[in-house]
């Protein structure tokens, strides 16, 4: 697909998009309430990142036992702080109808790769779907050595401050690995609660995930990187709803995401890649740990009038790929499939097929989106007897024949996609290019302007 440097002879300020075929749900996205003048939302972060000893921290003696499970490089990066309103920006231009964000540059989203690559986590394996009818008091005796007692267990479910009091210090014998273990258990119990799949309470968490936490080594070699996208693509997609005040999952991958594509949005000093580390620590290092703006409008505009060359397709060079750990391109054949991501009810479809240039590739127009409608509706409420496994059978399917689903090979974008390309023009009518009318109207008057002096 060659790129054009031709400019058009007009520009559209009105809300869009012009064809509603793609983003059929506009009119209840945030980002129509915001066109409408109605007030700003700025979303709450759900998190509750767990400490030790009064410190954000991991302690030391279950580092070796992290790293067998596959946790350890995730669980470090759960401590960047995060800015809400960063978050809300991106949020109001994420499309539940696509899993992607609509930019001024054509469409963009966090993939597979990302997860791989900024977090280290686990982007193969088994999906993470199991029993959801188990006697769930017994479990915690038999994994964590404590059983909860009415009034601390409701279902499936414990309060984290239940974990947090009986595995507030490691007091273990020396070489008691047993008791280790059910340290090690609760711990990232708690940082699955109150970080990755966090609930609309904040402070419980499901003990379904224990299941998964009984041998470390079989733990490692479940794919936790899609759970975790999967159920950030959901707390996404529900976001988009300006009724919907918070936002839960590991919202930090949204804001280095960002930070690594967007220019204008990161911190002005870039940190240098870290040896034999996930690229996302780089960002852990002391003095890059900011909030920075806190101005919703700033964020808005800044999306709202990005120039083409301020967005990065494709920041991981081979530099910064050289440079990783293995278990950040373990995998990386799903990185290029059209897949379901699953976290036991939860499924949402992966498409790197609408932004090949991610990758590189030249980005043909795209067919339709491949989430099916239903599958935002399906929940565990009163399904706790389902086989999960059969009811979702076709799509257990799909994911472990990712290799089936990869997507076309296309020739290498050269250069910037012209704005007079097919893509681009056909992408103009589908989707909605500003957020704010003023900043429609700043860019109707920048392009006037631009082409009355170059007439």
């Amino acid at each position: 697909m060659a790129s054009s440097s031709s400019c058009s002879s007009s520009i559209q300020t009105r809300s869009g998009p012009v064809d509603g075929d793609v983003l059929w749900m506009q009119p209840k996205h945030v980002s129509e309430h915001v066109w409408n003048g109605e007030p700003d939302r700025k979303l709450h972060i759900r998190r509750a990142v767990p400490t030790y000893q009064g410190e954000e921290q991991i302690p030391e003696e279950i580092v070796p036992l992290l790293r067998q499970c596959g946790f350890y490089w995730i669980m470090k990066m759960g401590y960047l702080k995060i800015n809400a309103t960063l978050i809300s920006a991106f949020i109001e231009r994420w499309r539940p109808e696509t899993h992607t964000f609509h930019l001024r540059c054509g469409e963009a989203t966090i993939t597979l790769q990302d997860v791989s690559i900024l977090l280290g986590l686990r982007t193969d394996g088994a999906p993470l779907i199991g029993s959801t009818n188990l006697d769930w008091a017994n479990l915690c005796e038999e994994l964590l050595g404590v059983r909860p007692q009415e009034g601390e267990i409701e279902g499936s479910v414990v309060k984290l401050s239940w974990l947090a009091h009986h595995f507030s210090h490691i007091n273990i014998d020396e070489g008691n690995v047993e008791q280790l273990q059910r340290f090690t258990r609760a711990w990232i119990l708690r940082f699955i609660g109150g970080v990755l799949f966090v609930n609309k309470s904040s402070s419980r968490v499901s003990l379904r995930y224990l299941q998964f936490l009984r041998d470390f080594e079989q733990c490692s070699t479940y794919a936790w990187g899609p759970a975790v996208l999967a159920y950030l693509y959901r707390e996404m997609c529900s976001a988009t709803d300006y009724k919907v005040k918070s936002i839960g999952g590991m919202c930090i991958l949204i804001q280095m995401w960002a930070w690594e594509r967007c220019t204008t949005l990161a911190p002005k000093r870039t940190p240098p890649v870290i040896e034999n580390k996930p690229l996302g620590h780089r960002w852990l290092r002391r003095g890059n740990q900011h909030i920075g703006n806190d101005d919703l409008r700033v964020f808005r505009r800044k999306l709202d009038l990005m120039k083409r060359h301020e967005f990065v397709w494709e920041p991981y060079t081979p530099t910064v790929m050289a440079a990783l750990p293995q278990i950040c391109v373990v995998g990386s054949v799903v990185w290029f499939a059209v897949v379901p991501l699953i976290c036991f009810h939860v499924v949402e479809w992966h498409q790197p097929d609408r932004v090949l240039r991610q990758y590189g590739l030249q980005q043909p127009i795209p067919g339709c989106p491949s989430q099916p409608q239903n599958l935002h509706g399906i929940t565990l409420k009163g399904k706790q007897d389902e086989n999960w496994f059969h009811l979702l059978a076709p799509i257990i399917s799909q994911w472990n024949n990712a290799a089936q689903f990869r997507v076309d090979v296309y020739p290498r974008q050269q250069g910037l996609l012209g704005f007079n390309s097919d893509y681009m023009v056909w992408y103009r009518r589908k989707t909605k290019m500003f957020v704010d009318p003023n900043n429609a109207n700043t860019a109707a008057l920048v392009f006037i302007c631009f082409s009355m002096f170059n007439f």
